[in-house]
């Protein structure tokens, strides 16, 4: 029973260190100042603690602590209307907290740190009491604008920051662009149009660039080319690169194709200098995107794609592009769509060179949560330019549809790519089910546009190329196993479609140009899409059938014999624009001149024979023609500007030999012991 003299009262045996709003809540706090939860629910300026809260320490520093929570405060509630990230080990630890819709790491200046970091350690110590003096400490001296009695200190620390910036500044650095580069470029008026083409085409599939501010970072560079960033520099040259054989001139695209490679080359040579912090930008992540797509579209290295993708991501994911921008707080609102844009430009980029280099796609839909880009386009301002025409035309965007299929053509490069073991066929004809529907998902979508612009068949035919070559790439090899193995007469009937309509963009003006051109994906026709047609457009001789069968199959094969045709007549003109590999004319125009020999009855051997010989000849006589044009094409001012980028600095010197290499383009065509072939 309790005495009258004694206080009904319930003493508490320890301190509150819980801020006030969090103990009436019943949530846990992390005794920041204001913390976490105050600053999620919008309240950081009521988060307050009891007088008792640091009662072990000296009265002093109570004081000294409560003046610096009032700072803390006043500045988290600045950052957080801002949107602008604090660079302090103590502000770090608050940003690092892991609570519902936040990343479990933090965000320091452009990257993403997750908890192996070594600056994660901070948050791990926000909660000890023995630390809390140093950490005022350390807010007094680096983060306040009056130091107090440590001014002294302040001032020496702000020198040791300048002679740090002082000895950076000597170490080895990116140089500057050689000057003759940019006389290099047409005239500004061909320079915008290319633009407006690069906008209306390659942008439809892989959104990279702010169409609007990209323009106008255009038009100040042609006035000034002194006021322009370098890495704005270097993206208007990739433009050009890229939209060059879209242009209407032929004068034109020779004049671009006779610079790309140097362009390219300077741009490569810049990202790959001496690593610096300050590249981690979504700028140069843009940059490194029209590179790789350049390279390409140039044949410079485009077989290597997937290397350099490589590294593409994993830049892209320490600055955080894999999570979504709704889970960075530091992000402002104005980055979030094109951060996500990026990324999935980024995955598209992975999944196509993954299919070109036989690797996989070294991520999985695990690795990242990053929210598909929306169907509208970030530009709220009107087109620029009025007619008809680049400049007037409405881009369309694939990337939204492209995005749904991503997760299967993840599987499916999986699957192709396993260098351990045979995919199961179930397996095989489950992801092809899934990827013929979303085939059907984006037919529709093209169905619905039906535009005769030749921009909008640009678009189209890319986006079809995107996601057709996945069929092509599954159901070939199980595609030539059907004409012994009848049980895979699916991936035969599946093969073969994706074949003819990956040679139908041929027909394509535009599209066409950079297939004749390009490298990459852009060769797939010459690859497995070829083998499949005259695969199929050869009869078999050792099969047996009625007289109407054998002209029903003449029908069919004569068809097929159309396209097979259009393979080696594309082959050919591969060498006018560049293609050095001679031995794919002369092999597919061998296999045309058999297959049409065997279907008239005619000798094989002397038809084979005969168009052997006609083909080495009319390769050797297209070679000496290249040699011609590339010495006349030479002229003194490219000499000196590739003595300018030889001189950038010695990664120059490998990338030259490397580049040298990768333009022979060679590679050895051993076909596999098909049929079509049994009578050589």
């Amino acid at each position: 029973m309790t005495s009258p003299g004694v206080s009904n009262t319930r003493k508490r045996r320890r301190p509150a260190y819980s801020c006030v709003s969090c103990r009436r809540r019943k949530v846990r706090c992390d005794r920041a100042n204001p913390c976490r939860q105050c600053v999620a629910q919008n309240i950081a300026s009521t988060c307050t603690y009891e007088q008792n809260r640091n009662a072990r320490v000296g009265h002093e520093t109570v004081l000294s602590t409560t003046n610096e929570a009032n700072h803390q405060r006043q500045n988290v509630l600045q950052e957080s209307n801002s949107g602008q990230p604090s660079h302090t080990p103590h502000a770090s630890s608050q940003q690092a907290a892991s609570t519902p819709g936040q990343i479990r790491g933090m965000v320091s200046k452009t990257r993403v740190f997750g908890q192996g970091h070594w600056m994660n350690i901070f948050s791990l110590t926000e909660g000890l009491p023995s630390l809390q003096p140093l950490m005022g400490l350390y807010d007094t001296i680096i983060r306040n604008a009056s130091h107090g009695p440590f001014d002294a200190i302040a001032d020496k620390i702000a020198q040791c920051k300048r002679l740090a910036r002082s000895i950076k500044s000597q170490r080895p650095s990116r140089s500057s662009l050689p000057t003759q580069i940019h006389q290099s470029l047409p005239g500004s008026d061909i320079v915008l149009e290319l633009a407006q083409l690069y906008f209306a085409s390659f942008e439809s599939c892989y959104r990279i660039l702010q169409k609007t501010s990209f323009l106008e970072h255009c038009q100040t560079y042609l006035s000034n080319h002194e006021d322009t960033d370098t890495c704005i520099v270097l993206q208007i040259f990739l433009v050009v690169a890229i939209a060059g054989p879209l242009h209407q001139d032929n004068n034109v695209r020779i004049d671009v194709a006779s610079k790309a490679a140097m362009w390219i080359h300077t741009a490569q040579t810049w990202l790959s200098a001496p690593l610096e912090k300050n590249r981690l930008t979504l700028g140069a992540i843009q940059l490194h995107c029209l590179l790789l797509i350049a390279r390409q579209v140039n044949q410079v290295g485009a077989d290597l794609i997937w290397i350099s993708t490589g590294s593409l991501m994993r830049m892209a994911m320490q600055m955080g592009l894999h999570q979504d921008p709704n889970r960075l707080s530091q992000v402002e609102s104005s980055e979030r769509e094109l951060r996500r844009q990026l990324w999935y430009t980024i995955l598209e980029l992975n999944l196509q060179s993954s299919l070109d280099s036989g690797m996989v796609p070294m991520i999985a839909t695990g690795d990242w949560n990053t929210e598909p880009p929306s169907d509208h386009s970030l530009e709220s301002e009107p087109e620029i330019g009025e007619g008809e025409g680049p400049a007037a035309h409405k881009a369309t965007n694939f990337q939204p549809i492209l995005s749904k299929s991503i997760p299967v053509r993840l599987h499916a490069s999986r699957l192709i790519n396993d260098l351990r073991e045979e995919p199961p066929y179930d397996e095989v004809l489950e992801i092809g089910k899934e990827l013929a529907s979303a085939c059907r998902d984006i037919s529709i979508t093209l169905d619905q546009i039906n535009s005769a612009s030749p921009l909008d068949q640009f678009a189209s035919s890319f986006c079809t190329h995107l996601i057709r070559r996945f069929t092509l790439c599954l159901h070939y090899k199980f595609a030539i196993m059907a004409r012994a193995n009848p049980l895979f007469s699916h991936s035969r009937k599946a093969g073969v479609e994706a074949a003819l309509d990956i040679i139908a963009l041929v027909e394509d003006n535009l599209y066409g140009r950079v297939l004749r051109c390009g490298g990459g994906m852009f060769r797939d026709i010459v690859t497995r899409a070829a083998i499949l047609i005259f695969s199929e457009s050869s009869p078999d001789p050792e099969a047996e059938s009625s007289s109407l069968a054998k002209r029903r199959d003449y029908a069919r094969q004569e068809t097929l014999l159309r396209d097979a045709r259009c393979v080696v007549q594309y082959a050919k003109e591969r060498l006018h624009y560049g293609e050095t590999n001679v031995k794919v004319y002369v092999f597919y125009n061998m296999m045309l001149a058999q297959a049409e020999a065997r279907l008239n009855g005619q000798s094989e051997e002397e038809a084979v024979s005969r168009t052997l010989h006609e083909s080495v000849d009319a390769c050797y006589n297209t070679m000496q023609d290249m040699v011609a044009r590339a010495s006349i094409s030479a002229g003194p001012s490219t000499a000196s500007l590739g003595d300018s980028l030889n001189s950038l600095d010695n990664f120059g010197e490998v990338l030259d030999r490397g580049f040298d290499y990768i333009h022979d383009s060679d590679f050895n065509l051993d076909f596999p012991d098909l049929q079509l072939f049994s009578g050589w």
